[in-house]
C-alpha cells in the first residue's frame, strides 16, 4: 500500500513520470494522420454526393488542409512518441548519463594530481553502476540482488560528417536517457576534507535539488553521491512497485542517508563485517523506524551472531508492527486492547510478517540456545564482568520476553504431556521465565545450584520448543488457503516448506523431551488447542526412544511431495541434520548425571547424512548462483541445525561440489561460527595495538623539532583511550555495539597515525588456519589429521583466558605508568601486539609473549 500524501511529509523532489498519457496521445495524433491521408482516397468516400459535387475552390482548399492536417498529426505523433519513451524511461529509472565532472581545486594541488576529474567520474560511474536492491529472504545471509541503474555513455557525438549522422540515427532506436548528472569537484571546508556538487537534471528541463557530499577521502564521497542519486530517482521510479523494501516511499522524499546506510549495511553483511552492518541497519531505522524489512536482515544478523534472545525480540516487533492489520492475529500478539484501534494491513508487509512469524517459531525450536542464554552457567568469573555490557543486555531482554510471553499463558498450548489449568500455566511460566535471574558462576556455585539451573534450563528448552510447535502449527492454519496468501509468499515459503519445519520441529521437541537416562520420548502430540488433521505431527519414533529410525524420517520428508524451492528442500534438510544430533543443547552430549546420551552412529548414520547432503544438492539446484554465495555463511558455519552433519565426510564433498573453495574443504568443528568471533576479536586487538606501535615509532624517528608539551600530552592522552576501549573491548567481547566502537576509534587513530586501518571481516575456517593459530597460541605444532572438535574448544578457551589476562593488564597501568620515551612506548605496544599475533612461526607461545610484555611494562 502506498504511503498516504501528508500535508506534513516531504513529496520527492522529481515529477512523477507520465509515460502513459503521451502514448495516448501519440496514438491519437497517429490516428489523425492517418485518418486524413487516408480516408478521404477510399471508395466510399470518393463515392458520397459530398465528393462528387464539391468545386474547384474547395478542391484545392481541401487539398492544403489536408497536407497541413497530416504533417502536423505527424510531427505531433513524433513528438508525443518521444516524449512517452523520455517519460518511460524516467519510470523505469534504469538509465543515467554522465559528465565529466568539472575540477574546481587549485591548479598543482596535490589532491588534483592524484585523483583527477575524469578518474573521480569515473570511479562514480562504476560505484552507481554497482548500486543494488535486496529481496527479502526466509534464511539468513545475503537475499537476492540486481542492479538497477546503468550508465549511458555518450559516444560519438564528438564525430564528424556523414558519422555523426549515423551514429545520431542508431540512438533514436535506442532508449533515452532520462537522467542527466553534472558535478563539480572542490576542496573541502574544512583541510583535509572533499567536496562534490552534483546536479541533477529530469530530461528536458527540470533539475532538482544540488547535492553537496563532503567527507575525509575520495572513495566515501563518490560511494555516498553514488547512494544519493538513487535516492532521487527511486521514489518516482517502477522500483517502489516491485522491491517491497521501499514501497513505503512511493511518492516520497528518501533521505538519502538511508539509502546510504541501506548500501553500506548489505556491502558488510557480504563481506562478512557483521558488526559495522548492524550499525549501518541501526543508522537506518533511525531514519524509517518503521521499515520492517530492514529489522528483519538485523535480526537475520543477530542470529549469525548467535544472538538469539537479541533476534527472537527483533522478530517480535516485527510482528507486532505487522499484526496491526489483522485483528485476530493482534488480539493474541499485543492483547485486546488493539480493537480499540484498527488498521489496514499494508500489503507490502504481508511478506515481513510471514518471514518474521516463521523465523520466531524457528529461533523458538532452537529452545538449548534460548536456555542457555537464559540459565547462564559460566565457566568461570570474567574480570570486571560487572562492567560485561552483554550481561545488562540478556537481563533487559529477559525482563522484555518474560513480559511479552504472557501471551502464551492465555491459551490452551499443549507444552506438556498432560492438560494443566491456566494457574499452573501461570506458575509454570514465572518459574521457568524468571527476571531477574542471576548468572551462574560454576566454579564457585553449590551442586544444588548447578543442579537447579540444569533442570530449569532442559525444562525451558522443551517450553520453548512446545511454543514453537505452536506457532508452527497456526502459520499453517493461517496461511493453508491460497486466498490468504499475498502473491509475493508463495515464491518465498510454500505450504510444503511449513509441513517440513512441523516435522523438524517435532525432532527438536523430541530432543527436549527424551529422558537422560533411558532414551524414551513422548508421542508426538499436536500444540495447537483445537487440532485438525494436517496439523497432527508425525511420529518419527516407532520405538518410543531417541534417536528416531531412518526410514520414519525418509517416510515423512517424501510424503510432503515433490520439492521445488530452496526452502522446501533446505527444511528436508535440516529434518535429516536434526537427526544426527546428540540431544544436550548446542547438539552436543547431555552433561546431566548418568546421562546415556543416544545418538545415530554406524550405517544408520551414514544413511540420515546422505539423505540430508541429497537435500542440500536438491536446494542448491533449485537456487540461483548469486542468492546460493550470500548463504553460504550460515550454511557452512551459522545454521545450528547442521552442525552435526557438518562433521560429516559427505558435508565437506557437498562444499568443494557445490561453492568450489580454492582448497580442499575441512570437515567443520560444532563451535566454527564461535572459533570465528574469538578470531575476529583477537585480529582486532592485533590491529590497535600494531597501529599504535606504528604510530609511536614514527615520533621516535621523527626527526624534525621536538613536540611542546602539551602535544605531547594529547599524544598520551590518546595511549590513555586505546587502553580504555581495549579493556572494553575485552570485558564484554560478546556485545557487537562495543566491538563497533572499537573499530571507529581504530579507523580514527589509524589516520593520525598513517596506519592503513583496515578491518577484517569474520574469518572463513579452514583447518590450516585454525592449525596455524593452534601453533602460535602454544608454541608447538599440531600432527595432522587434525581432531578440530578437540582444537577448536582449546583455542576458543584460551582466547577467554588470554582477554581476561588483557583486563588485567590494563588494571596494572594505574600503578604501573607507562614509560615516557617513545621508543619504549613503540616496544610496549609492539609487544602487545605479539601477544595477540597468533599467526607467528618462532616458536613462542601466548604466554611467552605476555610474560615479555609485562616485563617491558615493569
Amino acid at each position: 500500500m502506498r504511503r498516504r500524501p501528508d500535508a506534513d511529509f516531504d513529496h520527492a523532489e522529481l515529477p512523477k513520470a507520465h509515460r502513459i498519457r503521451w502514448w495516448v496521445a501519440a496514438v491519437l495524433a497517429g490516428l489523425i494522420a492517418a485518418g486524413f491521408a487516408v480516408v478521404p482516397y477510399l471508395d466510399v468516400f470518393q463515392n458520397s454526393a459530398f465528393v462528387r459535387n464539391t468545386k474547384v475552390p474547395t478542391v484545392i482548399s481541401w487539398a492544403v488542409l489536408q497536407t497541413a492536417i497530416v504533417v502536423s498529426s505527424a510531427v505531433l505523433t513524433l513528438f508525443y512518441i518521444g516524449k512517452a519513451r523520455l517519460e518511460g524511461a524516467a519510470y523505469r529509472a534504469n538509465q543515467i548519463d554522465i559528465k565529466v565532472f568539472v575540477d574546481e581545486r587549485p591548479d598543482g594541488s596535490h589532491d588534483r594530481e592524484v585523483d583527477s576529474a575524469v578518474e573521480l567520474t569515473a570511479a562514480f560511474k562504476r560505484i552507481l553502476n554497482e548500486s543494488r536492491l535486496y529481496d527479502p529472504t526466509p534464511v539468513p545471509g545475503v537475499g537476492g540482488s540486481y542492479d538497477f541503474i546503468q550508465i549511458v555513455e555518450t559516444a560519438g557525438e564528438s564525430a564528424d560528417g556523414w558519422w555523426k549522422v549515423a551514429t545520431k540515427l542508431i540512438k533514436l532506436a535506442q532508449p533515452p536517457a532520462a537522467f542527466q548528472i553534472s558535478g563539480t569537484v572542490r576542496p573541502g571546508n574544512v583541510n583535509g576534507r572533499y567536496q562534490l556538487i552534483l546536479e541533477l537534471v529530469r530530461m528536458p528541463r527540470f533539475a532538482a535539488s544540488p547535492l553537496v557530499i563532503e567527507d575525509d577521502n575520495w572513495p566515501r564521497v563518490l560511494h555516498q553521491a553514488a547512494n544519493a542519486v538513487a535516492a532521487l530517482v527511486i521514489p518516482r521510479s517502477a522500483y517502489v512497485r516491485k522491491n517491497i523494501h521501499w514501497a513505503a516511499w512511493r511518492d516520497a522524499k528518501i533521505p538519502w542517508q538511508l539509502f546510504d546506510a541501506y548500501q553500506r549495511s548489505n556491502y558488510f553483511v557480504e563481506h562478512n563485517r557483521y558488526d559495522e552492518a548492524l550499525a549501518e541497519y541501526y543508522r537506518a531505522l533511525t531514519l524509517d523506524p518503521s521499515n520492517v524489512y530492514i529489522r528483519l536482515e538485523i535480526a537475520s544478523l543477530q542470529e549469525q551472531l548467535d544472538l538469539h534472545l537479541d533476534a527472537l525480540a527483533t522478530y517480535d516487533d516485527v510482528i507486532t508492527i505487522c499484526s496491526r492489520g489483522r485483528p485476530s492475529l493482534a488480539r493474541w500478539w499485543i492483547g485486546r486492547d488493539f480493537e480499540r484501534q484498527p488498521r489496514v494491513m499494508a500489503k507490502h508487509q504481508e511478506v515481513a510478517l510471514l518471514l518474521a512469524r516463521y523465523r520466531h517459531a524457528l529461533v523458538l525450536g532452537h529452545g538449548d540456545s534460548i536456555a542457555s542464554s537464559w540459565w547462564v552457567r559460566k565457566p568461570r568469573r570474567g574480570a570486571d564482568s560487572m562492567y560485561d555490557a552483554r550481561i545488562s543486555q540478556r537481563a533487559e531482554l529477559r525482563a522484555a520476553l518474560r513480559l511479552r510471553f504472557e501471551r502464551y499463558v492465555e491459551l490452551d498450548i499443549r507444552t506438556c504431556p498432560q492438560w494443566i489449568s491456566r494457574s499452573d500455566r501461570q506458575a509454570r511460566h514465572n518459574r521457568l521465565l524468571r527476571a531477574p535471574v542471576d548468572e551462574l558462576v560454576v566454579p564457585t556455585a553449590t551442586k544444588a545450584e548447578k543442579k537447579r539451573y540444569d533442570d530449569r534450563a532442559a525444562e525451558l528448552r522443551s517450553y520453548l520448543c512446545a511454543l514453537s510447535q505452536y506457532e508452527i502449527e497456526r502459520l499453517i492454519e493461517d496461511y493453508h488457503s491460497f486466498w490468504r496468501r499475498y502473491r509475493h509468499t508463495w515464491s518465498l515459503l510454500t505450504n510444503r516448506a511449513l509441513r517440513l519445519c512441523l516435522a523438524w520441529v517435532v525432532l527438536r521437541r523430541a530432543m527436549a523431551d527424551v529422558d537422560p537416562h533411558t532414551g524414551a520420548v513422548p508421542r508426538p502430540q499436536p500444540a495447537y488447542p483445537e487440532p485438525k488433521p494436517k496439523l497432527l505431527p508425525p511420529n518419527v519414533f516407532p520405538a518410543g526412544t531417541w534417536p528416531p529410525e531412518p526410514k520414519a524420517l525418509t517416510k515423512v520428508v517424501q510424503g510432503s511431495g515433490h520439492r521445488s524451492s530452496w526452502a522446501e528442500c533446505y527444511n528436508a534438510a535440516s529434518v535429516y541434520a536434526v537427526a544426527l544430533m546428540k540431544v544436550g543443547p548446542r547438539g552436543q552430549s547431555d552433561m546431566r548425571r548418568k546421562a546415556l546420551n543416544p545418538h545415530l552412529a554406524g550405517t544408520a548414520r551414514d544413511q540420515v547424512a546422505r539423505s540430508a547432503v541429497r537435500e542440500l544438492y536438491h536446494a542448491a539446484t533449485v537456487s540461483h548462483s548469486g542468492r546460493l554465495a550470500g548463504r553460504r555463511s550460515w550454511v557452512m558455519d551459522e545454521d545450528p541445525d547442521l552442525v552435526a552433519l557438518r562433521g560429516h565426510e559427505l558435508f565437506r564433498v557437498f562444499e568443494m561440489v557445490t561453492f568450489a573453495p580454492d582448497r580442499p574443504a575441512p570437515l567443520r568443528p560444532h563451535r566454527a561460527h564461535v572459533w570465528q568471533q574469538a578470531s575476529y576479536l583477537r585480529q582486532l586487538i592485533f590491529d590497535i595495538a600494531g597501529c599504535r606501535a606504528r604510530f609511536w615509532h614514527a615520533k621516535a624517528r621523527d626527526t624534525g623539532p621536538a613536540p611542546d608539551d602539551r602535544t605531547v600530552d594529547e599524544w598520551r592522552a590518546i595511549d590513555g583511550d586505546v587502553w580504555r576501549q581495549l579493556r572494553d573491548l575485552a570485558v564484554s567481547r560478546q556485545d557487537w555495539y562495543t566491538r563497533f566502537q572499537a573499530i571507529c576509534a581504530y579507523r580514527r587513530w589509524s589516520v593520525e597515525s598513517g596506519y592503513p586501518g583496515k578491518v577484517a571481516g569474520f574469518p572463513a575456517y579452514t583447518e590450516d588456519l585454525l592449525a596455524l593459530q593452534h601453533r602460535g597460541f602454544h608454541g608447538v605444532p599440531l600432527e595432522k589429521p587434525i581432531n578440530s572438535n578437540k582444537i577448536a574448544p582449546e583455542y576458543i578457551m584460551g582466547c577467554d583466558r588470554r582477554l581476561d589476562q588483557l583486563v588485567a593488564a590494563v588494571k596494572s597501568l594505574d600503578n604501573t605508568p607507562l614509560p615516557e620515551d617513545f621508543c619504549r612506548r613503540a616496544d610496549y605496544w609492539r609487544a602487545l601486539a605479539a601477544w595477540f599475533d597468533d599467526r607467528v612461526a618462532d616458536g613462542t607461545s601466548a604466554e611467552t609473549r605476555r610474560l615479555s610484555f609485562l616485563e617491558i611494562s615493569a
